[in-house]
């Protein structure tokens, strides 16, 4: 029973990190492939 607890308190905890973190990862790879982006579009001119 005990055990049953500490599981689900790890599982609320470690749930909304692990969406931080996807967050988190869409967001550099957003920036990095507009700064990308925008390197190549610049070598063109």
């Amino acid at each position: 029973m005990r055990m049953d607890f500490v599981i689900h308190l790890v599982a609320k905890i470690v749930v909304p990190l692990f969406f931080i973190g996807m967050a988190g990862s869409a967001v550099v790879i957003v920036v990095s492939f507009a700064e990308d982006l925008k390197e190549l579009l610049g070598d063109e001119e």
